[in-house]
């Protein structure tokens, strides 16, 4: 179980003296004494966050073996890892993953270095599916600007490009799963998915961090019958 991880030990880290140096050493120390980031090297995750997926999925059953599923802004691609372990992947299903950044080859997985904002992206990953998927799933995240409010902002551009991908993509009764950091238009964005999902759950795993504003929001049955 993902919310089972424990760290009995912490580890601590010294630096010399300066602002900068202590925000290194309590960021350094942070993951030195993340169960998460532990578990991720000790299991061969690329990242930590494969523990929120999975725990998204121990709760909402969102993969089945033989799936046609599509990850956005995969790298460095421990979702699509996670997801290549539940579907049966390479010998059952089919995964495309897509990010700007390029991503180390996992086994059975499709990957395309492009962007969501590409107006032609959505026609190559249909080309690399052949087929309508059964779930789409994106964990992208803008670099943080340090400025929480325009974070926020783009955090929700990148959730409604998810949505507009998924919307194009998914068959009937798929599923959708993206990250949000919580504020203004998530309301919006919540209204949006319920004129194309039977089902809307929002929900924060226990991997995510305590002080984080990002929730995942899930959407399950797709219904939106006008699409070709």
């Amino acid at each position: 179980m993902a919310n089972n991880l424990i760290n009995n030990s912490r580890v601590k880290v010294k630096v010399k003296k300066g602002a900068k140096s202590v925000s290194s050493r309590r960021w350094l120390e942070r993951q030195l004494n993340d169960p998460y980031v532990i578990a991720a090297k000790n299991d061969g995750y690329r990242s930590r966050s494969a523990y929120k997926l999975i725990e998204i999925n121990e709760k909402y059953n969102l993969f089945k073996k033989g799936q046609a599923v599509v990850d956005l802004g995969s790298a460095p691609g421990g979702w699509s890892q996670v997801a290549s372990k539940f579907i049966g992947s390479p010998n059952k299903g089919k995964i495309v993953s897509i990010d700007i950044q390029d991503v180390e080859p996992i086994e059975g997985v499709i990957f395309i270095n492009g962007s969501i904002m590409d107006e032609e992206i959505i026609t190559v990953i249909k080309q690399k599916l052949a087929s309508k998927a059964d779930l789409i799933i994106s964990d992208m995240a803008p670099h943080a600007s340090g400025h929480k409010s325009t974070d926020q902002t783009r955090s929700l551009l990148l959730a409604e490009l998810a949505l507009d991908a998924a919307i194009q993509l998914l068959k009937e009764n798929g599923a959708f799963c993206c990250k949000l950091i919580r504020g203004k238009g998530e309301e919006d964005l919540v209204k949006n998915m319920r004129a194309n999902f039977s089902e809307i759950k929002r929900f924060k795993p226990t991997a995510s961090r305590k002080d984080s504003a990002e929730i995942f929001l899930i959407g399950l049955n797709f219904n939106n019958q006008d699409l070709a």
